[in-house]
């Protein structure tokens, strides 16, 4: 479980600023299931751990969160 400070669940927006890609890209993948997911009503949400597969490691996650917040 990640601690405190990091969020439990990415918007696919945030995860599309991480991966460089549109975040329709990334609401694509999760309706097709290349990328794992849950719905909030109308709203996708990404675990955290996902994006850590997805960028092949937390560190990594992280920086490149940092990087689309600048």
């Amino acid at each position: 479980m990640p601690p405190v400070d990091k969020p439990l669940f990415l918007t696919p927006e945030e995860l599309a600023g991480a991966l460089r890609v549109s975040p329709e890209t990334v609401r694509r993948w999760l309706r097709t299931g290349e990328v794992k997911g849950h719905r909030v009503g109308r709203l996708w949400r990404v675990p955290w751990e996902e994006g850590v597969r997805l960028l092949g490691g937390e560190e990594r996650l992280e920086e490149a969160l940092r990087e689309v917040q600048r």
